[in-house]
């Protein structure tokens, strides 16, 4: 049965082989960095004494467990997982389903297993009798996370699929993940006293266990609690998978119905019908469905409320910093730096892959009346009613923190991002037909552009802010505005002709291409889900 889920799921990537080199040379860079790691683990195991290895090795199985299950929610990348909705309508028993979904936790702990590999190694290194002793335990270690992370996503998964407390629940994990770096740079530093190793030296912890059963430590005591944290893990990752197959994620997306209109709802219907006071149909209409397609796409409302408060916790403690030290300059760009941030994360599910929510009924534009071109100018448009909202809240916000950008500061962010925008939107035009992808809206975790894509975003994208970093090398040399604005008049002039002819070429090869594009969106993939 497992053999006959991994050759459905091989049989529906066949078709994906096109351009699949990038995505291997970054696969290889990223294991390659924890391969490295895993030699320095090995290392440094084969060559401390048993006194530090007591002390530290339960410390490093504890970061391995937190890895394994914190890493894949924080990195917004929860794995691989099965497709209920297209596995429940054969006979597979629970069991065998469930065994799957743990195997497929492997996917998230690739780079645990070869540190660990590297901790037995060293081991092995030490003493021969050693690392046989060692494999048990960190066998045993590797089945609890496996269970655990099991039980974690499935508990996710289902508080994910609830309307608004997916985007909550996500966005305070995000801020949980930049809280320290946050403290750190503000100033604030904890203070770690001596008395923190003894909350270590308990074989109550699996960490501990694993740890001390590994060295040879109290191994019958360390086995027992590890397996008896394996069986409690077992449990909860059974526990939660069972009520994930009885989860209906549909009836939990369901709107509620309200009697009458809310003074909400009156301004978001306002906001909606705003491209038509000065947009013509055809395109006021597309204008409007993007804007109420995508306020409704839970997907794209996170990265949204993620541009204005992860950019946020990246930046801000830095301008904070600099105020500090009264450095005047990065102040004055915290602003457009934050902007072109929050740029760069709605592009994911934007304009790099303008029609992967539309998925299938992306052949409504092919069929349609109104010329294609039509199209991707609606849908560039309404990324830029979203771009511009999330400045504006961005310098709202900000204000709050006393960095009070001003009136001057908001017309530069304003004329910055929307030079950016047109080269962005040029290459994303092409990129749109070039290597489409259907996107699942519900699916907060999954990044937007296709994954043969990532490696060109990474060469793409500084060459789309090259005109405004030239704008800004202009102002530095002259120590002029002018020269700032005159060199940023130069490239939206150079950046409209780019976006002209970015538009008939994509136009011309979504025509030539059609079939192609219509099956990539349109293509469900197999029994596994990728994150």
């Amino acid at each position: 049965m497992i053999g006959a889920i991994l050759r459905a799921q091989l049989l529906s990537m066949r078709m994906g082989g096109r351009g699949r080199a990038f995505s291997v040379v970054t696969g290889l860079i990223w294991y390659g960095v924890w391969v490295v790691a895993g030699c320095a683990v090995f290392l440094g195991v084969s060559g401390a004494s048993a006194d530090r290895l007591r002390l530290w090795l339960p410390l490093g199985a504890l970061g391995v467990c937190v890895y394994w299950q914190v890493m894949p929610i924080l990195s917004a990348s929860m794995g691989s997982a099965l497709d209920m909705r297209k596995l429940m309508v054969y006979p597979v028993p629970h069991s065998k389903l469930f065994q799957v979904e743990v195997l497929l936790r492997l996917t998230t702990g690739v780079e645990m297993l070869m540190v660990l590999v590297g901790s037995v190694a060293g081991l092995f290194h030490r003493s021969a009798i050693a690392g046989c002793v060692s494999l048990p335990a960190v066998l045993l270690y590797i089945a609890f996370n496996l269970l655990l992370a099991s039980g974690t996503r499935s508990l996710l998964e289902r508080l994910l699929s609830r309307r608004k407390v997916r985007e909550l629940l996500v966005f305070l994990i995000f801020m949980v993940w930049m809280l320290p770096r946050f403290l750190f740079l503000t100033g604030h530093r904890p203070h770690l006293t001596g008395s923190w190793s003894h909350l270590m030296e308990s074989a109550a912890w699996p960490w501990t266990a694993a740890a001390w059963a590994a060295l040879g430590h109290g191994e019958l005591a360390a086995l027992l609690s590890l397996g008896g944290w394996t069986l409690l893990a077992g449990w909860f990752g059974r526990a939660q998978f069972e009520r994930n197959l009885r989860f209906d994620a549909v009836a939990a997306l369901a709107t509620p119905q309200t009697n009458g209109a809310s003074p909400v709802q009156a301004a978001a219907e306002a906001f909606y019908r705003f491209p038509a006071r000065w947009l013509r149909d055809p395109l006021a209409a597309i204008v409007e469905k993007e804007l109420r397609s995508l306020v409704r796409t839970p997907r794209y409302r996170m990265v949204f409320v993620m541009g204005f408060s992860f950019g946020l916790m990246i930046w801000l403690p830095m301008i904070l910093g600099a105020r500090a030290d009264r450095n005047v300059t990065l102040s004055h760009h915290f602003l457009p730096v934050v902007s072109v941030y929050s740029l760069t994360l709605l592009g994911q599910v934007s304009f790099w892959n303008c029609f992967g929510f539309d998925r299938s009924a992306a052949l409504i534009y092919f069929v349609a009346p109104q010329p294609l071109a039509k199209t991707f100018a609606g849908k560039n448009v309404a990324a830029l009613v979203f771009i511009y909202l999330e400045v504006f809240i961005l310098a709202g916000v900000t204000s709050l923190f006393g960095v009070n950008p001003g009136a001057g500061q908001i017309l530069e962010t304003l004329l910055v991002v929307g030079i950016c925008s047109l080269y962005m939107l040029a290459l994303g035009n092409i990129s749109s037909v070039q290597y489409p992808r259907g996107l699942n809206p519900e699916r907060v975790s999954q990044g937007g552009a296709s994954s043969r894509f990532q490696a060109l975003i990474m060469l793409l994208y500084p060459l789309s802010l090259l005109p405004v970093l030239l704008a800004y090398a202009a102002r530095y040399a002259f120590a002029s505005d002018v020269a700032f604005y005159l060199v940023l008049a130069f490239a939206a002039a150079v950046g409209g002709a780019l976006y002209w002819i970015a538009m008939e070429s994509a136009v011309a090869t979504a025509f030539r291409h059609r079939e192609r594009i219509l099956h990539e969106l349109s293509n469900a993939g197999g029994p596994v889900a990728s994150d």
